[in-house]
């Protein structure tokens, strides 16, 4: 399922463009906004994949709006003006689409979306790394590595053998990210952890190997830590 959100301040348009996008399968859409302000929200507080977003919004332009995103999700402009295109693709905007829009064109981006997603979780199945984004770099960092993962609202820490890390990304979201390496497990709120480097379990705590910090954990994530343990609770 392919979760969207809509940015254009054309009401009609953007209705249009939402019972079309309703009509194909594997799409849901997660909002509809006429500003980018409202939708950096929806961003923020859910994964999203796709962004349709029209260039010419109010208080800051949708490219602006895409340059100030970190992580963005795959954007797609959604636009009358052609002269824009260059500078799109040289963003790496996923896709630009011209006003009016067909729903034959849209369903051709929603399938290039599809394929698109279905490599990045067939890669990621088969990856031992993460790639860290921290300012202006780009860290690869093994699994083996990385302690935990610390979760601060927006933010995250991320404790690997050499540094901390401060990434701009949510917890949820790299939660996500490790679902296909199963030394991570979600063991709090705002923890996750790399049971490799775990040493014993005690009481609602994680005793970690060598110098590592105690780790707690949450009541709502013990019976999913304790099953993948393999402890049976009496």
């Amino acid at each position: 399922m392919i979760k969207c959100i809509i940015v254009d301040n054309e009401k009609l348009a953007k209705e249009k463009l939402a019972s079309d996008l309703g009509k194909i399968h594997g799409v849901k859409i997660m909002g509809v906004y006429s500003n980018a302000f409202d939708a950096l929200r929806t961003i923020n507080s859910e994964e999203i994949h796709l962004v349709f977003c029209d260039i010419q919004i109010p208080e800051i332009d949708g490219i602006s709006f895409f340059k100030s995103l970190q992580n963005p999700p795959l954007f797609v402009f959604v636009t009358a003006d052609a002269k824009y295109a260059v500078e799109g693709y040289e963003l790496n905007i996923f896709d630009y689409i011209l006003k009016p829009v067909d729903i034959d064109r849209l369903i051709k981006t929603i399938n290039k979306a599809h394929f698109f997603l279905d490599s990045l979780k067939a890669n990621a199945m088969s990856r031992n790394y993460m790639i860290i984004k921290e300012k202006n770099s780009r860290y690869i960092t093994v699994y083996d590595e990385i302690h935990y993962i610390k979760g601060d609202k927006d933010y995250a820490y991320i404790f690997t053998k050499e540094k901390v890390y401060y990434v701009w990304q949510k917890l949820m979201n790299l939660e996500e990210s490790l679902l296909d390496a199963p030394q991570f497990i979600r063991v709090h709120k705002s923890f996750i952890v790399n049971l490799d480097f775990a040493d014993q379990v005690k009481g609602n705590t994680i005793k970690m190997k060598g110098t590592v910090v105690d780790i707690p954990i949450g009541a709502r994530y013990k019976v999913d830590l304790f099953k993948k343990l393999g402890i049976i609770v009496q």
